[in-house]
This record gives structure tokens, sequence and C-alpha cells, in this order.
């Protein structure tokens, strides 16, 4: 009976793996294959995560625990907030709004302010 062979994903070599799991012909070869999945993921999401984060220190910065946290929407805009960046949506007092991670911006109706609260 000869032996169960298979292909390397990195690299393309032939091998006999040595346990029912194994994929890759070595840890390296695993490591790096992964490594070169990740690194294409991020470049993907580049274009939004580079603006969220951004966004993130932004109000980082501005956030003071304690105060009201109630800013003007052009001021925010000045200071570099692009409010198409975020990355999800909660539903606050019965609407959906916007978030930057652990920031909510809720727009406060009938004004140009924003007013940002800190959720856990």
């Amino acid at each position: 009976m000869e032996p169960i062979t298979l292909k390397d994903p990195w690299t393309g070599q032939v091998f006999i793996p040595k346990k029912i799991s194994q994929k890759y012909a070595s840890p390296e070869n695993r490591i790096k294959h992964n490594n070169k999945k990740a690194s294409l993921l991020r470049q993907e999401r580049a274009f939004l995560d580079k603006h969220i984060h951004k966004n993130h220190l932004i109000i980082k910065e501005i956030y003071k625990e304690g105060s009201d946290n109630l800013f003007d929407k052009m001021w925010l805009e000045g200071k570099g907030l692009r409010f198409d960046a975020t990355n999800h949506l909660i539903l606050y007092n019965g609407k959906y709004e916007s978030c930057v991670y652990d920031f909510v911006l809720i727009k406060i109706e009938k004004t140009n302010k924003i007013k940002i609260i800190k959720y856990d």
C-alpha cells in the first residue's frame, strides 16, 4: 500500500503527512501562508480601517469622562472626523446610531450637534 501524499498549499511541494490533520509540509510553510492571507485581508480593509482608526484616535482625544461631550458637527469635521467611517450601528433610544468601536455618535435632532457617549 502506497502512503498518502498531499500538496503543500504554500509551496506546492508534495509530502507525506505525519498526522492525519497535517496540511503543510512544515510549520514554517503554515505560518508563511497564514501570514500572507492575513496581510492580504488587511490590505483589502485598509481603505476603510485607516479612517475608522483615525476617528477612534480623534474621539479618544476629545472625549472627557463625566462631561456632556456635545460637539458641533463642523468642529468635529475640522478635527478630521469622518462620519462615513464608522464600524457598526446600535439601537439607542429607538434610533440607529453610528459607532466607532466603543463610542456612539448621537445626532441631536434639529441642531448641528453630535453627542458622543461611551458604552461598554
